[in-house]
């Protein structure tokens, strides 16, 4: 096993389908969690201490509503979330009714207010950017209605693509091909049949499921339960985890696709949970729900322990990378490839002997 490398504690990655990479791939942002909201980049290497991308004073100052920080006492607390420009070194933070900005690249790094929530709308604390770092995708929500809109960074107007009487949500653009959006029909895995949804303005503009889960069953009647997609870099669609807790299977990681090709399970896994993918398709790394160690699937005597896996998408071969913990948001591991493939970045947790927390932060695994 990879022993890991603690980047920053008391810090988290951010969400599995966004991007915290930047400075051609040699920094990451990070999001503190020891009771202060603010935005740090560091660098891979472990060179230098923490830069400050969004701070406490801004978050604080320029959000609408009071949102108190999280901290270990009080994990039911959302933080937030980021994503950043695959091309460009624009972040974008959805957090207190307004969506933050800032250049990364400039020397001052001033952030600014780019939008503020719709009246009588709820804004979502996820969003994505696209690669150009020109266009941010939010969603926005209120009772019995979920919509997405398309914002222009430069001259503020939005559009609003898509509405649903049901809670959408988990909108990123499609690194192969921005024209596609994927998104999620939200709710308990096991019973949601239409987890995995896109949005394309001439092929899908009302927006269309991707995959039919009953058709993926082994057991007729029942669909597997999919969840935590993560649209790929080189090929429109996703990969996605069929979870340990799905009655029907098969289980494991699959590879989606929208121009009709049939969902293909890369790897068979039992207790699979969330999966990132690599720039240029070739691995697909995992978590898992317990210890691949512990037998059985799903949550059975999963505890608070996960296993980082490598998993080579042609053959789907597996490799144990390294084991860690978890606890609650945004203490899931939450693993993502650095832009070149050469490591893995993921939250770590480590217990003592009594069963407490001993530290936790964002950590890096040098892949061999």
């Amino acid at each position: 096993m990879i022993i890991p490398r603690m980047l920053l504690e008391d810090t988290y990655a951010t969400y599995p389908h966004s991007n915290g990479y930047f400075d051609e791939g040699r920094r990451v942002a990070l999001g503190r969690a020891d009771g202060t909201e603010e935005i740090v980049g560091v660098r891979l290497d472990g060179e230098g201490g923490p830069e400050v991308l969004l701070s406490a004073g801004f978050f604080a100052s320029e959000s609408d509503q009071v949102r108190e920080p999280w901290t270990a006492d009080s994990p039911q607390r959302s933080v937030p979330w980021f994503d950043i420009a695959l091309q460009a070194q624009t972040l974008v933070c959805a957090r207190g009714g307004a969506l933050f900005q800032v250049e990364l690249a400039t020397a001052t790094r001033t952030p600014r207010v780019a939008y503020r929530v719709s009246e009588g709308w709820e804004l979502d604390g996820l969003t994505s950017i696209s690669a150009d770092g020109r266009t941010a995708l939010i969603s926005e929500s209120r009772e019995g209605e979920y919509r997405a809109l398309l914002l222009d960074l430069d001259g503020g107007g939005t559009r609003e693509i898509l509405r649903h009487p049901w809670h959408a949500n988990h909108f990123h653009f499609a690194p192969a091909d921005e024209a596609w959006v994927g998104y999620s029909h939200e709710g308990a895995s096991t019973s949601v049949d239409d987890r995995m949804w896109a949005w394309h303005p001439r092929h899908a503009s009302p927006g269309r499921p991707v995959v039919d889960q009953h058709r993926l069953s082994d057991t007729a009647g029942v669909a597997v339960a999919i969840g935590h997609e993560r649209w790929k870099f080189h090929d429109v669609g996703a990969v996605v985890i069929a979870y340990g807790e799905s009655t029907a299977g098969p289980r494991g990681v699959y590879e989606t696709y929208v121009d009709g090709r049939a969902p293909r399970l890369v790897s068979p896994g039992d207790r699979d949970w969330h999966c990132g993918i690599s720039r240029d398709g070739s691995a697909i790394v995992v978590d898992t729900t317990g210890s691949t160690l512990t037998p059985g699937r799903g949550w059975s005597d999963a505890g608070r322990a996960s296993t980082l896996v490598l998993i080579d998408a042609l053959t789907g071969r597996r490799r144990v990378l390294a084991e860690t913990g978890f606890i609650a948001h945004p203490y899931h591991p939450h693993p993502s490839f650095v832009p070149d493939g050469s490591a893995i970045v993921f939250n770590h947790v480590e217990f003592d002997g009594d069963g407490d927390v001993r530290r936790r932060g964002a950590a890096l695994l040098q892949l061999e």
